[in-house]
């Protein structure tokens, strides 16, 4: 599926999704409590093994209340795996509610979800029923036509879109994929119309608006995409539409003007990435990115004059996204030569020499960014990274002392401070760090798991297990915290059944997590449960295919059936993986002595 499908796909899917839950509290409420009618037990959770069981025939002996109340529970545990990843099982759960209650919300979830879980052609045939069971039903006839653009099938998905607005004419999303979809079809003219009667029926959508001034950009009408972009931005000042209003003006004559409204769009942007993806989003929702490159070229020689900074930085990031670093990196050379726009051009330089491995020229062009630029902190973040993984920490502690003595230095400088320390060997300095930030900036939980992580490390377990339950308070289904305190638990030899509660909780909330799969199976080796150890590291493993301690693991298992040998092999895999300097250490003390055993 090529990347503009995926961009018109996505977010309609998550925009059904939010606009479904909205549509079905009253059914929720309704819903019994989650007891299953079968003769052996209560409910499991879909994806754990359960013992067999002979389920009462729903349609014998349930009364229409108790399949719709049924059915209300089918609907919230879909949801909920739903919004765990577990498409799988998810798709079993909705397709179930559906079966109960035949309501079109409820086939246009399970439609949803089967989609996720790539049985696309399912989902497709089933979609076409529903739409000839429900003619008159939007959403269906919506996800029909998205399940159809999946396919390729574009005229067939048109058809549909093009029903929706003739009986209900003023649903905004209708048009929104109609236009792409022509454009993407190469049919602009299509696409203008409807982008035109879209600005008709709802004046007030920015969205179409953007879309008719992107439209104006592809043919060549500067006055058109100015008066639409305008109006786009004023109705919704947001990134994408300064961007497009900046460039709009810039194609006008108005340089002065853009540079105002470009700064907007910079300041609004946190990263180099976000700000060249907006950029490339501009040309990628109408068209092609060679074609955007072909209009920006056009453009550039009929206005007779040399291209504007504004206008390059458009090209770059239409070259970026095609994987030309090369041509991207000699325009921006180039305009590093200028003094338009010199620190815009300085942190896009930086990127572009990270992009083609020349690190110590992206801290070159970084270090020209001063403090009054938007997205200095940001360039500050891009230097101290680069310094880490040279080894040249020492500069890299400079540098981020400097950040620390500002006003406001931002959290994440204190995360590095901490990672510095810790690459450095300076453990308790590590933990000052993570509990500084933890002060200055306490919404920023991620501290306190920083926090436990430097005080294991410093092998203080105690104090590491006292922080993460302290976080547990806070964030009680953080599941990487829970994961963590239960194999904490594990390996410092505390209360096994605790630690196995903990860490089934974090695969609730993550099921085929390798790492929690692996502290599971490591609480069974430490309980000694040989074979369900054996069968959860395996799982592990082949969710984590690179993790030296899950092998680590296995090794030991081995050891523990006598399988010298095994144990070996698991070992050397182990220790060719990237690992922490002690568990290095600790896995070849291990494989020296398994060897001996041989």
């Amino acid at each position: 599926m090529s990347k503009t499908v995926r961009l018109i796909l996505i977010p309609m899917l998550a925009f059904f999704a939010a606009s479904c839950r909205l549509g079905t509290q009253k059914k929720a409420q309704e819903a019994v409590s989650p007891k299953r009618e079968t003769v052996n037990s209560e409910p499991a959770v879909p994806g754990l093994k359960a013992e067999p069981e002979t389920q009462i025939d729903p349609n014998i002996q349930w009364s229409p209340d108790q399949r719709q109340a049924q059915s209300g529970y089918h609907y919230l545990l879909g949801e909920m795996l739903l919004q765990r990843g577990n498409v799988q099982d998810a798709s079993t759960m909705l397709s179930s509610a559906y079966a109960l209650d035949a309501s079109p919300f409820l086939g246009t979830r399970a439609i949803i979800a089967k989609a996720e879980a790539d049985s696309l052609e399912e989902a497709s045939k089933e979609a076409e029923r529903l739409v000839l069971l429900y003619p008159r039903d939007m959403d269906a006839k919506v996800i029909y036509a998205q399940l159809l653009v999946r396919k390729g099938q574009f005229s067939e998905a048109i058809v549909q879109l093009e029903s929706v607005i003739k009986s209900q004419p003023k649903e905004e999303l209708p048009y929104v994929m109609l236009i792409e979809l022509s454009a993407r079809a190469g049919n602009r003219k299509k696409a203008r119309e409807c982008a035109l009667k879209l600005t008709k029926v709802r004046p007030q959508s920015p969205i179409g608006w953007s879309m008719m001034a992107r439209l104006n950009l592809l043919d060549g009408d500067k006055k058109g995409m100015l008066a639409s972009a305008n109006r786009a931005y004023k109705l919704q000042p947001s990134p994408d539409n300064a961007i497009l209003f900046a460039l709009a003006l810039e194609l006008n004559g108005k340089a002065k003007e853009a540079l105002g409204v470009y700064e907007v769009a910079y300041k609004s942007a946190d990263s180099s990435e976000k700000l060249t993806g907006k950029l490339v989003d501009l040309y990628r929702q109408v068209g092609d990115l060679e074609e955007a490159l072909r209009v920006l070229s056009d453009l550039q020689r009929s206005s007779g004059v040399a291209p504007s900074v504004g206008m390059e930085i458009q090209k770059v990031a239409i070259l970026w996204e095609l994987k030309r670093d090369g041509e991207a990196l000699v325009i921006l050379e180039r305009l590093s030569k200028g003094d338009q726009r010199p620190e815009l051009v300085a942190t896009l330089l930086g990127y572009a020499y990270e992009r083609a491995k020349r690190m110590d020229d992206a801290i070159k062009a970084y270090s020209k960014v001063t403090k009054e630029f938007p997205l200095y902190k940001e360039v500050g973040v891009r230097r101290c990274l680069i310094l880490k993984e040279q080894g040249k920490l020492n500069e890299a502690d400079a540098l981020i002392k400097d950040y620390l003595n500002q006003p406001d230095p931002g959290w994440e400088f204190f995360v590095l401070a901490a990672e510095v320390a810790s690459t450095a060997g300076r453990s308790e300095d590590a933990i000052e760090y993570a509990r500084a930030g933890s002060v200055r900036y306490p919404e920023q939980t991620r501290f306190l798991f920083l926090v436990a992580a430097y005080q294991e490390k410093a092998e203080k377990f105690r104090d590491a297990m006292s922080t993460i339950r302290a976080l547990l308070k806070l964030e009680p289904d953080n599941s990487t915290a829970l994961n963590f305190l239960g194999f904490l638990m594990v390996e410092q030899g505390e209360d096994l059944s605790e630690a196995k509660k903990l860490i089934e909780r974090a695969l609730e909330i993550r099921p085929e997590d390798g790492a929690y799969l692996d502290s599971l199976g490591w609480c069974y080796f430490k309980a000694g449960d040989i074979a369900k150890a054996e069968e959860l590291l395996l799982r592990a493993i082949k969710r984590s295919p690179d993790e030296g301690v899950i092998m680590e693991h296995l090794g030991e298992l081995a050891l523990k059936r006598g399988e010298a040998t095994a144990a070996v092999s698991w070992f050397e895999k182990a220790i060719e993986q990237k690992l922490e300097p002690r568990d290095r250490k600790r896995i070849e003390v291990r494989l020296e002595e398994a060897r001996r055993k041989k």
